[in-house]
């Protein structure tokens, strides 16, 4: 699932939080390149095993609306879709968006929003709004009773941070399951990400407010990832598959 590509985050005002002065366009246009060009390493060819290992935690019920944000043109929303969820998904860039669904052949309609550019199946049980993320209309995209994020935190700025995580919290349903991988190093002069850094501290800083947070799953990236000691010069990383829910 998805995608180093989903660092950019387009000039907006939300909640009061001032607008970024790095140039919007500028940071689309990096992204609209690579996929226009195919160098898209991001792009997994399997589902995310986090979704294969602990589906059954993010969707303790039948038929759930879950969210994907930044997805890219994952198979991960393919597979929440075939197991019969509701899917959304977020992505700024058009391609991806058109190629998932011209790729898994599935018929759809393209319907030209005020905020958004949204791509839907015919049955309307999975749509991607292709925009801003943080220029949702937060009414109405609605609440999500799930939301898988794979590579969102992880990419996003660090001074970005309080307000996708305001954003996702004013978004989730009452019995919400968010599931979201992390990534955990030691950043270095010569790397600090994407994928970026996030302490599991972190995210109960950002989130605490609201839920409650279980780690269900660590795995040691450090031999397997030929980048880790390489390409990035780490020492170790890991990645941690951790569930947020309400919290008691």
């Amino acid at each position: 699932m998805s995608s180093l590509h989903r660092l950019f985050i387009r000039t907006f005002t939300l909640s009061g939080y001032s607008s970024h002065k790095m140039s919007e366009t500028n940071r689309l246009d990096t992204w609209n390149e690579r996929w226009e060009q195919g160098r898209t390493g991001w792009q997994k060819t399997e589902v995310n095993f986090a979704l294969k290992n602990h589906g059954n935690a993010l969707f303790p019920s039948p038929g759930r609306r879950v969210l994907l944000p930044l997805c890219g043109k994952t198979l991960d929303l393919k597979w929440c879709y075939d197991e019969g969820h509701h899917v959304v998904g977020i992505e700024g860039i058009e391609k991806p968006v058109a190629d998932f669904f011209t790729e898994h052949n599935i018929p759809h309609s393209i319907d030209q929003l005020s905020w958004a550019k949204l791509y839907k199946s015919e049955d309307s049980r999975l749509q991607i709004f292709c925009c801003d993320l943080f220029g949702i209309d937060v009414k109405a995209i609605g609440k999500f009773d799930s939301v898988f994020d794979r590579g969102s935190l992880v990419a996003i700025y660090e001074e970005d941070r309080e307000r996708y995580a305001e954003l996702m919290k004013s978004i989730l349903s009452e019995d919400f399951r968010y599931l979201v991988n992390l990534v955990q190093y030691t950043p270095t002069e010569n790397f600090s990400g994407p994928p970026r850094n996030i302490p599991t501290a972190l995210v109960e800083k950002l989130f605490g407010d609201k839920v409650s947070i279980e780690v269900l799953e660590t795995l040691n990236r450090t031999e397997e990832d030929p980048k880790v000691k390489g390409t990035w010069g780490l020492d170790s990383m890991f990645e941690v598959v951790a569930l947020l829910s309400p919290k008691k």
